[in-house]
């Protein structure tokens, strides 16, 4: 009975950590290397901190995610579409 309620509470917990997960996304319109700000066309823009790796294909016209921590907002990961 106690591996039951542990399973439902790290299900619980698991559920509530990813529907708090944040993202922004969008096609590129700029990427600035030297200050790590992408870009959108719909005017939105996203400061990469240094420890993001950026996949090789960000670009102008690119569509991409950059996942968000849910505990501070801070980029986490870019994915491209």
């Amino acid at each position: 009975m106690k591996k039951i309620a542990l399973s439902v509470a790290a299900l619980a917990l698991l559920a509530a950590g990813s529907a708090s997960a944040a993202s922004v996304s969008g096609i590129v319109q700029d990427y600035n290397a030297r200050t790590g700000v992408i870009s959108f066309q719909d005017g939105k823009t996203v400061t990469l901190p240094n420890s993001v790796p950026l996949p090789a294909n960000l670009a102008s016209g690119t569509s991409v995610s950059v996942l968000l921590n849910s505990d501070n907002n801070q980029p986490r990961a870019v994915l491209t579409r």
